[in-house]
């Protein structure tokens, strides 16, 4: 293959009747054995921007692989961290699924809680849970925390004094 630089700014073709455009088969040489060679012609210009882009390119790289690197040095132990909180989040979704499925009532934060992080286990405990005829009312199953990151207000739900005695008989019943 070939390559050129030339001084125009269009892609005007070689005239027909130019010598490089002419396929002169060798002596012998049937017409399809012939070595066909792609030229490709490029503008100055073309070329500059090209290499502006490919200069960009590489220093976006450059960037992204510093941060990378910046990101695993100041968290060492940052896998064992998210496996922690992904624990963490299982547990909560859990005992709240268990709740739905026992027929209790949970708050409406830890339902949607449940049906963003485990969609599988919403539909679940959805599906397998019991009618009760008194069902218990829990309290939120997410700490606060949890609360304020998603948006719901710390106010909602009972006063300090109803979570107080509630929580008191929150015990797993079996």
């Amino acid at each position: 293959m070939e390559f050129r630089v030339s001084n125009r700014l269009t892609g005007a073709r070689q005239p027909t009747g130019s010598p490089e455009n002419k396929i002169r088969p060798e002596k012998g040489a049937s017409l399809g054995a012939q070595c066909r060679t792609d030229k490709l012609a490029l503008s100055r210009q073309a070329v500059a921007i090209l290499e502006e882009r490919t200069r960009q390119e590489a220093q976006e790289r450059a960037r992204k692989q510093r941060d990378r690197m910046a990101g695993k040095e100041e968290s060492a132990s940052s896998p064992l961290d998210a496996a922690a909180k992904k624990l963490k989040v299982m547990r909560q979704c859990q005992k709240i699924a268990a709740r739905i499925m026992a027929g209790d009532k949970v708050p409406p934060e830890d339902e949607k809680f449940l049906q963003e992080s485990d969609p599988a286990g919403y539909q679940l405990a959805m599906a397998a849970r019991k009618v009760k005829r008194d069902p218990k009312e829990w309290e939120s199953a997410l700490e606060k925390e949890e609360h304020q990151a998603s948006g719901v207000s710390e106010g909602s739900g009972a006063s300090a004094g109803e979570a107080e005695t509630v929580s008191g008989d929150c015990g797993d019943e079996g």
